[in-house]
Order: C-alpha cells, then structure tokens, then sequence
C-alpha cells in the first residue's frame, strides 16, 4: 500500500500527510491488483503498532474520499468531514446542507444544520460548539444557520446535501 499526493502524484513517506491510498495486491493469482487507485484519503499514522508489530499503520482508518474532495478557500476539502461534526453533536439533528459560494474573491461556506426541539435554548452554545469542531476538523470558517428540526430537506444520497455553487473558470 502507498500514499499518493492528492495534487502532485508524488509518493507520501512522511506521517500525517493526507493522500490517496493506492493499491498494489500481488498475491491474486487471477488477476494482480497493480496501483490500484481505491480514492480513499488516508495518512500514516507516526506512532508504532503497541503490539510489537512492524507494519506501517494508518492513523485513523479512512479520512474521506478523493472524489469528494474540493478546494475551499486554499485548503482541501471533504463534505464527509462536515457530516462527521454535525452528527457527532448532540442537540442537532443529522440533516444538513453545505453550500458553497463565490463573489469576487471571496468563496464562503453556507451550512444550514436542524435544531432538534429539546435544544432550542442552547443555540448559541451549540454554535459555538459547531463553528470551534468545524475549525478544529476542517480549518476552515462557515456561516451558521439553524432551522427547525424536519424543515430541511431529506436526501437519498450524501452529495446532494453539498452543493458547490462556484462559478468553474
């Protein structure tokens, strides 16, 4: 298994580096799997296996996929990173939208997120608790709504909860 630069291509040797995982399976004897690109984004993780082992390992299983993945603001981005801070969050309910937007510039993060009813009295510290999870997991800033627990829309799939509504050049 390799680590592959989201952007350059470039093998990752060193820890904590996000990339692609890629893929190589010698041992089926059908068909070999040979830098097979699986789109998942992984890291090394720096610490030793406290087994003994000698492996290398990867530091929290898998991060987000690579086909998700877009730049905001500078930075890489996942919309599963969101989805994972807004569910880990008691008092929100799991439906959300990410919407992304440009003038000029200036690119922002539009996340609407439901409010379950018994925490209607907490919605600023869940704000708080929401923007700081965010830019602890993200690095970056969003612009908060809160609505009604069942007004926002439901979806089938995860895409359709992150719209990217940035003009491509």
């Amino acid at each position: 298994m390799e680590i592959e630069d989201l952007t350059t291509g470039e093998i990752i040797e060193e820890p904590l580096k996000r990339g692609k995982m890629v893929i190589t399976a010698l041992d089926r004897i059908g068909q070999p799997c040979i830098r097979f690109d699986s789109k998942d984004i992984i890291e090394w993780d720096p610490n030793p296996c406290p087994c003994g082992r000698t492996f290398r390992l990867i530091k929290g299983g898998v991060l987000g996929r690579a086909d998700d993945i877009t730049k905001v603001k500078g930075v890489l981005f996942s919309p599963l990173s969101v989805e994972e801070v807004v569910r880990s969050i008691d008092g929100l309910g799991n439906e959300f939208e990410l919407i992304i937007t440009k003038e000029g510039d200036r690119e922002t993060l539009h996340l609407r997120v439901e409010l379950l009813p018994e925490a209607e009295s907490q919605q600023e510290f869940l704000k708080l608790r929401l923007t700081d999870a965010l830019r602890l997991k993200t690095n970056l800033s969003y612009e908060i709504e809160f609505h009604p627990y069942g007004s926002l829309p439901r979806y089938e799939v995860k895409a359709k909860r992150f719209k990217d509504l940035r003009k491509k050049d």
